[in-house]
């Protein structure tokens, strides 16, 4: 029977029901058992029926801990990634537009000085062979048609993030940022010689038994086919660019450009292997041995103090400010809590005092496109709390 913590899943269902999400997922993991499975709303017309807890949710900037920052950590262990040298090194050109000294630290900080996001798909947009997977939905050639555009919109991509000039110098500030996670991915491909999507299926999703989760890579079509084949996803909303409602494509434009996957976003999931990977980075942060190596979750899962004002950890976020996401009451010991936010109104949080992992999947930004940021806050403030009364915690 699965278990349901009954405060969790009243404050899921009553955001349902007052539409900040039509679809949301959760799951709560307490020293390493499962004690909250849940999903609450309904799949839209043509296979509209109730919400499934294997539905795929698109996780957005969960990729980047997901895949990006526990690649990172893997590479770094084994010495073939160097925290503190230059990016160029690994990535010849990004030291254009004076970007010599940003360090992969910096990548993984949001302390590179770069902006925190710039339209690149617009470029993609314009260019004969990338263009075409922005055409009109009535338009645009089918998926397996589209791999050649994929490849075109990354090679764009990238030459535009090797171009894109700081806005603050290394180090002086922390500043979410997608245009470093991007090349942050890039790094990663280089240095281990493979794609971003085969690296964290062989490296990261594989080998922790996540089926569910991965990417969907457009520059490799039966890739596509085999990744939703059979699958049921969770719609995202609108997107301009496109000039469509978006299911089973990734949402963020950017990574769209990019085939589907980037250092940033593309990751697909449901909320019960979000919060096993979760529970594999509290295992390593605890000394235990896994596809998260423990020296290296160590220093990543430890808060930038390099850096004026951060309150970031490498790749991982922090509780920080007077009402921070997960709540009043998790996070609070002396060890704290890791974690981070995913735009379609997903998150991952790990109090590492408690021992406990939550998993909340939604997709907020349907069928607008765009966040109501208040609400979403809300919410994750009360799913969290709802999970520390129920537990007894705080």
């Amino acid at each position: 029977m699965t278990p349901v913590l009954t405060p969790v899943a009243g404050v899921l269902e009553t955001a349902r029901r007052e539409g900040v999400a039509a679809a949301l997922s959760a799951a709560v993991l307490s020293g390493g058992r499962l004690v909250h499975a849940s999903c609450h709303g309904e799949l839209e017309p043509p296979d509209a029926r109730p919400l499934r807890r294997d539905d795929l949710f698109d996780v957005a900037s969960l990729t980047k801990v997901m895949a990006t920052t526990t690649l990172a950590a893997q590479l770094a262990d084994e010495g073939a990634l160097r925290l503190d040298a230059p990016v160029a090194e690994a990535l010849p050109g990004f030291e254009a537009a004076g970007k010599g000294a940003v360090t992969v630290r910096h990548l993984l900080a949001h302390a590179s000085g770069l902006p925190e996001w710039r339209p690149y798909h617009e470029r993609a947009a314009r260019d004969p062979v990338a263009g075409r997977a922005f055409l009109t939905p009535g338009e645009r050639p089918p998926p397996a048609a589209l791999a050649e555009a994929a490849r075109r919109g990354r090679a764009i991509v990238r030459e535009a993030v090797l171009a894109e000039p700081l806005e603050a110098p290394p180090g002086a500030r922390a500043c979410y940022c997608d245009p470093g996670f991007i090349a942050l991915g890039l790094v990663l491909e280089a240095i281990a010689g493979a794609p971003l999507s085969v690296l964290a299926e062989r490296r990261v999703f594989g080998p922790l038994g996540l089926a569910s989760t991965g990417f969907i890579d457009g520059a490799e079509p039966d890739h596509v086919r085999c990744r939703a084949e059979g699958r049921a996803f969770v719609p995202t909303g609108f997107s301009a660019p496109r000039r469509e409602r978006l299911r089973g494509t990734v949402n963020d434009d950017n990574a769209w450009a990019m085939g589907g996957v980037g250092g940033h976003a593309g990751v697909f999931s449901t909320a019960a292997e979000v919060a096993a990977l979760g529970q594999a980075w509290l295992e390593a942060l605890s000394g235990g041995r896994g596809p998260v190596p423990p020296a290296a979750a160590e220093e990543f899962g430890r808060r930038d103090a390099a850096t004026p004002g951060s309150a970031r950890a490498l790749g991982w976020d922090t509780p920080s400010g007077g009402a921070p996401s997960i709540g009043s009451r998790l996070g609070r010991g002396p060890r704290g809590a890791i974690g981070h936010l995913g735009y379609t109104g997903c998150s991952l949080w790990l109090d590492l005092d408690a021992g406990v992992v939550c998993a909340l999947l939604t997709n907020h930004v349907h069928p607008s496109g765009k966040p109501d940021k208040p609400r979403i806050r809300q919410l994750r403030r009360s799913f969290h709390d709802a999970v520390a009364e129920a537990l007894g915690i705080g």
